[in-house]
């Protein structure tokens, strides 16, 4: 018994003392400090309390250091490797200043330092179980900010689980596009119930997007985007180029989103008024999500999308991107008994037009997007249909002359399922600009296709 309590004050004074000579060859930068050192030999652990770091204005603190699996007869042999069950740092704090903060615990198991010379160049771990209360991150150069609540990552469960996500700019929506000096998207979002299975947690630390399912119970996302602004100049990258230039490889077989909402609002380049554009209850699902295509890969990456436009009616889509360069972006979809005066403050706003009444019954798209061009049709179908022109961005007054010609000449008031189908589509012709990005591309080729389904569609403003 005397020999057990001389070995344990022996072992914790040279522990301590190694612990202390240790701190001393760290950079003059980083200072840390400890409450206490409680080593346990028989049970082959240690413990290290109130844990303090700085470092150039980073700072880390745990509450608690746990080692399990010490051999500390191995150590005594002054041993230059050393395997360990388990680390577990809890309560941690970590922050540097405008940049990153995270609260929680880290557990890492099987862990193996292969040079206890240089331990962060062979540091290796074969488990990591990760619980962040709260994480913030504001990525170099950005204006806007994540916050994430309750994530648990469980490379054994493989598995990540976020209950909420958040990106909230850190400037204000009208401030950004003048800070950048061109337009640019303003984006606020959030996120509940981020569940990600089959996850490779070893393969994110290579960079690399590995699981089988990804799954997002709701979404609410806000974008604004001031036209009066010049644009961005330079070649714009279509989707798929710009999810092949990712630092990121990713190789997920389904992605789900459930009833989200999705709003843009967009100051127009003449007017002082916004308009604002949302589509309610929308579902996205993506299979497979895949940016760096491999042998016995599918040819497309599909997209499809549900939702309904500014509360009325509804929208389906689906869009089939390409894994191979030169293959064309094939999208179809069709609207379904929109009542179009629901369109009105962004009509009025953005287009200046006013929309009397009007229930659009059908349109369905089918169109190819490729580099140079976009090309397919559209066939509609609508009842009591009556535009007017308004003067300006500024008022509502009614343009009276154009808004003659629109209802008696180029806009039928009625084309019904009793006219042939000739008479109800449109030819989508529409040449891409490099310089915009895919969303102006897509949408301009669906618009373009509903003024050529009209005989006079090319007195139509837009």
């Amino acid at each position: 018994m005397l020999m057990l309590v001389a070995g344990y004050f022996i072992t914790h004074a040279v522990i301590r003392r190694q612990l202390d000579e240790a701190l001393l060859k760290l950079p003059s930068s980083l200072k840390v400090t400890y409450g206490s050192v409680n080593p346990d030999i028989l049970g082959r652990s240690l413990v290290v309390n109130d844990i303090q770091a700085t470092d150039s204005g980073r700072r880390l603190s745990a509450r608690r250091l746990v080692i399990h699996g010490i051999n500390y007869l191995s150590l005594a042999a002054s041993r230059k490797n050393i395997s360990l069950t388990s680390i577990t740092l809890a309560g941690i704090k970590a922050e540097q200043p405008a940049k990153f903060f995270m609260a929680g615990d880290l557990e890492l198991d099987s862990v193996r330092i292969a040079d206890l010379d240089h331990p962060t160049d062979s540091f290796l771990f074969g488990a990591i179980r990760l619980n962040a209360e709260k994480l913030s991150i504001t990525p170099p150069g950005a204006y806007q900010t994540i916050h994430v609540t309750h994530l648990l990552l469980d490379s054994k469960r493989s598995s990540l689980q976020i209950d909420s996500l958040k990106l909230i700019p850190t400037v204000d929506k009208k401030e950004l596009g003048g800070i950048k000096g061109h337009q640019v998207d303003c984006v606020t979002a959030s996120g509940e119930g981020v569940q990600i299975e089959a996850l490779d947690v070893m393969a994110l630390l290579h960079h690399r997007l590995i699981a089988d399912k990804i799954t997002i119970r709701h979404n609410n996302i806000y974008v604004f985007r001031d036209r009066r602004l010049p644009l961005q100049p330079g070649r714009k990258p279509l989707p798929m180029d710009y999810l092949k230039d990712l630092p990121l490889s990713i190789r997920v077989q389904s992605v789900k989103v459930g009833k989200s909402t999705f709003s843009y609002e967009e100051f127009p380049a003449k007017g002082n008024k916004t308009g604002v554009l949302k589509i309610l209850h929308m579902t996205i699902s993506v299979s497979p999500f895949i940016n760096h295509p491999a042998a016995g890969d599918p040819a497309y990456v599909t997209l499809v999308t549900e939702g309904s436009l500014m509360g009325s009616g509804s929208v389906t889509a689906t869009t089939k991107m390409p894994l191979r360069k030169g293959d064309p972006y094939r999208v179809e979809g069709a609207f379904h008994q929109l009542d179009v005066t629901t369109l009105n403050p962004p009509a009025e706003n953005l287009g200046s037009i006013h929309l009397e009444s009007g229930m659009l019954n059908s349109l369905a798209f089918q169109f190819e997007m490729t580099e140079e061009k976009a090309t397919g049709r559209i066939i509609g179908e609508y009842h009591g249909l009556v535009v007017d022109k308004l003067r300006g961005k500024d008022e509502k007054k009614v343009d009276k002359v154009k808004s003659f010609f629109l209802k008696h000449f180029i806009i039928p008031k009625d084309k019904d399922r009793t006219l042939p189908e000739s008479k109800r589509t449109g030819k989508v012709d529409y040449k891409h600009d490099p310089e915009r990005y895919f969303s102006y591309y897509l949408l301009h080729a669906l618009l373009v296709g509903v003024k050529s389904s009209f005989s006079l569609g090319f007195l139509l403003p837009g």
